[in-house]
C-alpha cells in the first residue's frame, strides 16, 4: 500500500469547516498517518491529479462549496486506487446510497474516521475455524 520511500500512509482530508479539518488532521497524525488537508474540492482535485499515487486514502465531505463535491473527488481517487474505498463524510444513510467504493461516516464522528482507516490499512486476516468431525454411531 505504501511505497518503500514512505513510511506512513498519506490521507487527503477535504473539509471546509476549519475546526473539523484541524481535528481530523490531529487525530489522523496521532494515529500514524501523514495528512494533507485542504478546505475545498478544487484544491483536493488538483492534489489528486498531481499526487494521486502518493495519496493512499481519501476522506472527504460530500457537500463542499464550489463546483467539486466529494463524489467527483471519489471518482478521481478511484482512478488511482480502484480497489480502495473513499471515506465520505455525510449524513446520508448508506442504505439510500449504497456504494462498494465508499464508506459513509457521519460528519461529526472524527474518531470513527480514524477507526475505519486503521481497519482498512491493517485488515485482519480471515480465520478459518475447523469444522468438528463427528463419527456416526
Amino acid at each position: 500500500m505504501v511505497s518503500a520511500s514512505r513510511s506512513k500512509a498519506t490521507v487527503l482530508v477535504v473539509e471546509d469547516d476549519t475546526l473539523t479539518r484541524e481535528l481530523l488532521t490531529q487525530l489522523l497524525c496521532a494515529g500514524g498517518f501523514d495528512v494533507m488537508a485542504v478546505p475545498t474540492g478544487d484544491r483536493a482535485l488538483l492534489a489528486l491529479c498531481h499526487l494521486g499515487e502518493e495519496i493512499d486514502w481519501l476522506v472527504s465531505k460530500v457537500c463542499l462549496p464550489g463546483l467539486v463535491c466529494g463524489w467527483i473527488l471519489a471518482d478521481e481517487y478511484h482512478e488511482h486506487h480502484p480497489d480502495r474505498p473513499a471515506l465520505l463524510l455525510s449524513d446520508l444513510d448508506p442504505v439510500e446510497k449504497p456504494s462498494a467504493n465508499a464508506v459513509f461516516i457521519p460528519p461529526l464522528a472524527p474518531m470513527r474516521v480514524l477507526e475505519v482507516l486503521q481497519a482498512l490499512k491493517n485488515p485482519e486476516p480471515i480465520q478459518v475455524l475447523p469444522f468438528p468431525i463427528t463419527q456416526a454411531a
